[in-house]
């Protein structure tokens, strides 16, 4: 797998990638990172990935990240919760 482009973003780091006939679009904030693979027959080019991630997708993307948030707050608030054993 190898990046072969970003895509400008003023809080994501957005990159992709080239692997086995398909881009990998993998976006990053702080701890979480989601992906989306596309096949390369779907597109003339990398580039016209950029018109996928779009307002709606970037929202759509910033709620996912949102709930991983959640979900990972809630689930540290149960793993305290259980006793440990050492």
């Amino acid at each position: 797998m190898r990046v072969i482009g970003y895509i400008e973003h003023p809080v994501y780091k957005i990159s992709v990638f080239s692997w086995s006939e398909k881009y990998i679009v993998k976006i990053e904030a702080g701890f979480f990172e989601q992906s989306y693979k596309f096949r390369y027959d779907e597109f003339s080019n990398w580039e016209e990935l950029k018109l996928v991630f779009d307002e709606v997708m970037i929202e759509a993307i910033r709620k996912t990240f949102m709930q991983m948030g959640k979900d990972m707050k809630e689930a540290r608030i149960s793993y305290g919760n259980k006793p440990r054993k050492v």
